[in-house]
């Protein structure tokens, strides 16, 4: 319990400052105490009182227990002596800790590749000895590591996704959380089933990454995790609902989802009066007919913790009579073994009088898609330009909240300039001249296509971002033509068509 509340592991709260304290007073009174407790004591100082957490490691090792020998290289390597951190882990390892083994498989990559090859060779036979070392001897996190070296093939290894797989279930046969987690990012890279079953048990070990929620609440809705669906509904669905926050200028958005046909969504803005009569008009039907419940919709109202409230889905009354197309995903959600026809709207329904209203919040709508899509096995997709042409909507349907404090509408109209709706343009720059690529673009519709040297080859895409400090950039370029940014990875574009980054900026 006192490890978990300093690093906020298993659902506990992260207080290592309140650990601190108890450990202090505790050794105080009892001086010959477990040595464990000095060793947990320089985790709770390490951030905040380095002295004093060496002088606890210190004691942890003079009284015999190699454990400490770890964490007290890390404390070193943090203070930026490096040399002496590995002096303090090799000791370590003569001396029998396992973790030690494996102490430089915890370098940067950058720090990596400031090596010759040749000493990037000798580095990467040293952590892979290490690593598979500590493997051997039942290092849980040694799996992890591993597993993430080879799926981003970083530290020398080739990057291997069927490899990082193997060792990572190694680690998850030994009840490492982080491999669970891994194990659910491989298993999507790889296309393969499991996905929901590895990340719930991601969660239950302590891991509250948003992927991991993401992935509980949609194997819930789309019936993968049905035998855990108790508790699920108990649990996860609120961490999954706490994890993706409305945000104040967004949270007045409104919408109602329309999916045609062809499986394309379009996001209308409607009013908070609900104007069925309007909204049959932008979908071309006389009239709804409305779907109270099935079991799917059921299933995406608990995801999204609606209350007083539930999802309803509107038909088209008029789509046998017409002939309308079969609308798949309306068919699925509905659940009854009747064609669906024509295009379907989802909208709120009170749970007392069911009056119809409109979806509220733009994460929420985002949301209620992500769900969607999971549910309906990826039927539902996002409209293309030309699909959006086809039923005459200028934008993916997305309202940004306006707020007058910030600008009125003649400045709306110039934010969004007369270039976001040119045809789309593909550019190629060397990564050195990254930055001047993204002024040149409009990452609304263009694509930026970076050629990589070969000192970036070992790097994933997501840490390419980072490390060539591009996220303010994109951002910024993203805002000038119209769009904003929705959380770390996607964005709202021109259309008001939510898309990732990482489709607009590719490196090669």
């Amino acid at each position: 319990t006192l490890e978990n509340t300093i690093f906020g592991d298993y659902g506990f709260q992260k207080d290592p400052a309140l650990v601190a304290d108890i450990l202090q007073k505790h050794i105080e009174k009892n001086p010959d105490c477990d040595t464990i407790y000095y060793d947990l004591l320089g985790l709770a100082l390490q951030d905040t009182d380095a002295d004093a957490a060496e002088k606890a490691f210190r004691i942890h090792i003079d009284r015999g227990d190699t454990e400490s020998y770890y964490s007290l290289a890390v404390l070193y390597l943090n203070r930026g002596d490096e040399a002496e951190a590995y002096a303090i882990a090799e000791e370590g390892a003569r001396k029998g800790a396992i973790n030690c083994r494996r102490f430089k498989s915890g370098m940067e990559q950058e720090r990596f590749l400031e090596h010759s090859q040749e000493e990037q060779e000798a580095l990467h036979r040293e952590i892979a000895e290490g690593l598979d070392y500590a493997i051997a001897h039942h290092d849980r996190y040694a799996c992890f590591v591993k597993g993430c070296c080879l799926y981003c093939g970083y530290l020398g290894y080739p990057e291997d996704l069927e490899q990082a797989l193997e060792v990572v279930e190694r680690g998850c046969e030994m009840g490492h959380n982080s491999c669970f987690w891994l194990k659910a990012v491989l298993l999507e890279a790889l296309e393969r089933d499991g996905v929901a079953k590895a990340s719930l048990q991601a969660a239950r070990l302590g891991d509250r990454e948003k992927f991991t929620l993401e992935q509980v609440a949609r194997g819930y809705v789309s019936g993968k995790l049905s035998k855990h669906a108790e508790e699920i509904e108990e649990y996860w669905l609120k961490e999954y609902l706490a994890a993706n926050p409305e945000e104040e200028d967004t949270k007045d958005s409104l919408g109602a989802i329309a999916v045609y046909p062809r499986g394309f969504y379009y996001a209308m803005d409607v009013e908070e009066d609900l104007d069925l009569e309007d909204l049959a008009s932008q979908v071309d039907a006389r009239g709804f007919d409305v779907v109270h419940f099935s079991e799917t919709l059921t299933r995406i109202t608990k995801a999204l913790s609606l209350e007083g409230c539930h999802v309803a889905m509107l038909v088209d009354k008029d789509g046998y009579m017409k002939d309308l197309p079969d609308n798949m995903a309306g068919t699925l959600v509905y659940g009854h073994g009747n064609e669906i026809r024509g295009t379907v709207v989802f909208v709120l329904e009170d749970d007392n009088d069911y009056s119809l209203m409109p979806m509220k919040g733009l994460q929420r709508v985002y949301m209620f898609i992500q769900l969607l899509m999971a549910a309906t096995g990826g039927l539902v997709r996002q409209p293309t330009s030309e699909e959006l042409e086809s039923i005459g909507a200028e934008d993916g349907g997305f309202e940004e909240y306006d707020d007058p404090d910030i600008f009125d509408g003649d400045e709306e109209e110039d934010m969004v300039s007369e270039d976001t709706y040119e045809e789309p343009k593909e550019l190629t720059v060397p990564v050195n001249k990254v930055l001047e690529g993204i002024s040149q673009c409009n990452l609304c519709i263009d694509t930026l296509f970076v050629t990589l040297t070969p000192e970036y080859g070992f790097a994933s895409t997501e840490d390419l971002f980072y490390d060539l400090g591009l996220m303010n950039a994109i951002e910024k370029n993203i805002k000038a033509h119209g769009g904003y940014m929705i959380d770390e990875w996607q964005y709202v574009d021109a259309r008001q068509v939510p898309m990732d980054i990482r489709s607009r900026v590719r490196f090669k």
